[in-house]
């Protein structure tokens, strides 16, 4: 090859480089010019649901464009995570993507992969989790109580929204380095599980704050402590696991917002700054308020950190207990 043609190939490189940018630049200063849809893997009226809804209407109101709510269920989310990861990644689907489906990976041999999956964009929420006992089945007051009541009972019956779900996982992680023998008795979804505590056919559970906070106040269900992070407004006088020394009892029930694999940054850029808008407006925080969730914002960088050490540390409950997919 001749140094003149060497030349003339550099250059149409660097002009096919120039035109590729210039092109996502254009389109992301053009961006959102249509409708958007936001796939969310969850079934339509529950509480994931609302948090869909209640971000998709302050996400409008930001990028001044409809964004509208596409419930695409089966497999713990993945389904609409595959749907979402196949899509254009041109910013007009966006995935609400929660840790309950990068988890559930696992149980089908799968790698998080990131890059090859979803472009995340940021964190917004966190759902905030109790654990409950039926007051007649259980004496225990406290959490030291808890734990000597099924030291004490072995085979003693707790549940969750699900087998193979955040909370299952979480009773797995705390009975596993508490040295505690329970039994995790499966139900499908988190209301006929409580219906169960509440009417003794089960001991207690780990459930959503705001499907249980008006049977608490009735005295249906007594109950033990935070298992999230942070004490629940509406429970005050509730302390959390971690303040009582049991860093094992914590389940983080997360979502964030992510695109498809390869979006151009300038895209991800201008759904992150609407997000982080969105994030804090009037109407999103009265509305994650009501539904007593924890909202902030993380960036995409902090974001894929959470996301990689949360797969991480479930697969390992997973492995350890030999939990595997329900038939």
């Amino acid at each position: 090859m001749t140094k003149r043609r060497a030349f003339t190939l550099k250059m149409l490189m660097l002009l096919g480089a120039s035109l590729t940018a210039a092109g996502a630049f254009a389109q992301a200063s053009a961006y959102p010019n249509k409708p958007i849809k936001l796939i969310a893997g969850f079934a339509v009226g529950g509480p994931s649901d609302g948090i869909a809804r209640a971000i998709a209407a302050a996400l409008s109101t930001e990028l001044g464009q409809t964004v509208v709510v596409e419930n695409r269920t089966g497999a713990a989310g993945v389904v609409g995570m595959d749907a979402l990861t196949a899509s254009a990644p041109d910013g007009y689907t966006i995935g609400l993507l929660a840790n309950t489906t990068t988890t559930a990976l696992h149980f089908s041999n799968k790698p998080l992969d990131i890059p090859n999956r979803v472009t995340p964009v940021g964190r917004f929420v966190s759902t905030r989790i109790v654990l409950v006992v039926n007051p007649d089945k259980v004496p225990a007051k406290t959490l030291p109580e808890f734990v000597d009541f099924v030291r004490k009972h072995p085979g003693t019956t707790l549940t969750s929204a699900g087998h193979g779900g955040l909370g299952h996982l979480g009773l797995e992680l705390f009975a596993q380095e508490q040295k505690l023998n329970i039994l995790h008795v499966a139900y499908r979804g988190s209301a006929p599980a409580l219906t169960d505590v509440i009417g003794g056919q089960v001991a207690g559970m780990v459930v959503d704050a705001s499907s249980v906070v008006g049977h608490i106040a009735s005295g249906r269900v007594r109950p033990i402590a935070v298992v999230s992070a942070e004490r629940i407004p509406s429970l005050p006088n509730l302390p959390t696991a971690l303040e009582l020394g049991l860093n094992s009892l914590q389940i983080d029930s997360s979502m964030g917002i992510v695109l498809p694999p390869r979006t151009p940054q300038p895209i991800v850029d201008r759904l992150r700054a609407a997000l982080q808008k969105a994030v804090n407006s009037a109407s999103y925080t009265e509305s994650a308020k009501q539904a007593g969730n924890a909202h902030f914002f993380e960036d995409a960088a902090g974001y894929r950190a959470w996301m990689e050490k949360d797969f991480a540390r479930w697969g390992d409950v997973i492995r350890t207990a030999n939990i595997k997919p329900q038939q």
